[in-house]
């Protein structure tokens, strides 16, 4: 029961998720105007207020913790683990904060 619940629920929910993630609009705190793609200048341009993400790190990966719990403290198939364990691996490197990175280059070696 666990695993359809997990295969049924949490990650259609999570993929979905993902993908609105990755073809969201933008939208303007102060008026509401939505943007396919943010200004350059991050101001709105009708009345330069901020412009924000309508999908959020946390909607995205919100069951993720609880899928991995169920998944193991169920004993769910090796196959479901797995998925879940590449899901998770996706979803840290869109989200992985590169800001701070050092590369060198063997990097790109």
């Amino acid at each position: 029961m666990a695993e359809r619940i997990i295969e049924y629920h949490f990650l259609p929910d999570l993929l979905g998720n993902l993908k609105a993630f990755s073809s969201q609009e933008f939208r303007c705190l102060g008026c509401g105007e939505k943007y396919r793609r943010a200004p350059l200048t991050g101001d709105c341009r009708h009345c330069g207020g901020d412009v924000t993400l309508t999908v959020h790190e946390g909607s995205v990966n919100k069951y993720m913790d609880t899928a991995i719990h169920v998944a193991e403290e169920f004993g769910c198939r090796e196959y479901t683990k797995q998925r879940l364990e590449i899901l998770e691996t996706r979803i840290n490197r869109i989200f992985e904060d590169d800001t701070n990175k050092q590369s060198g280059i063997a990097d790109f070696m």
